[in-house]
This record gives structure tokens, sequence and C-alpha cells, in this order.
């Protein structure tokens, strides 16, 4: 059975610790490329539903270019991108080059999980404790 994937787009790990629990708990495969073409071997291998999420700020040019690329290729892929308060001025460019979503940190880290479960649609229940 070919399970959902979440492809994370970034230079560190921060988002992709923020997605590990959900991918965990859905069964869903979670991978972080780190080079455009990888993502893009991972999109065109996929024949499951898939969420990419896209951290701008390290090449601006290079990932709103891959974020165009990817809309027009892969319609049915969705798309968050995540930025900083300083690249609150790209985000409208961010929703007319196809993101589906867009999040400006800080925001809580369960906030990131909840648009990405959303996106994918309806799975397995998510459990979590209760405090």
């Amino acid at each position: 059975m070919r399970h959902p994937q979440i492809l994370v787009y970034e230079w560190d790990d921060l988002l992709t610790g923020m997605l590990e629990e959900l991918a965990h708990s859905r069964r869903w495969t979670l991978h972080a490329p780190r080079q455009r073409g990888r993502c893009l071997e991972y999109l065109q291998a996929s024949e499951t539903p898939t969420v990419l999420v896209l951290r701008l700020g390290r090449n601006l040019e290079q990932e709103l270019s891959l974020l165009e690329h990817i809309a027009w290729l892969y319609p049915e892929t969705r798309l968050v991108v995540v930025g900083e308060k300083q690249h609150e001025w790209l985000m409208g460019l961010a929703w007319d080059l196809g993101a589906d979503y867009v999040l400006l940190l800080p925001y809580p880290p369960e906030a990131l999980a909840q648009v990405v479960a959303g996106l994918m649609g309806p799975g397995p229940p998510v459990h979590q404790e209760v405090p």
C-alpha cells in the first residue's frame, strides 16, 4: 500500500521536525529533499497525494521559481509556503505563483501540522495526549 507523502524543502530541519509526529501518526511518508532536482524526482515518482512545504529564505529567486514550476507541472500537489516576518511582502506573490496556504514564522508548531493535515484530506485520526 502506498501512503501519501509530505515533502519539506528547507535548508535546516525546523519544519521537518514540526511534521514528524503527524507523518508518523498518519503513516504518511516524510521526505526532506534539500535540492530542487531531488524534490522534483519525488513528485514525478509519486502516485499518492502529496503536500509540499516550501520554506523561503535561503535563495528567494530559486524558491519562488520552484513554487511556480511545481504548481504548473504538478497541479494535484498541495503547496504550503512558509516565510519569516521579513518575507511578508512576498506572501501575495506566493499565492499568485500557486501556493495553497501561506504561513509566516513564528507561529505555534501545531499550526503547520494542522494545515498539512487539512490539505492532505481525511485520514485516520491523529492521537494526541491531552495535558
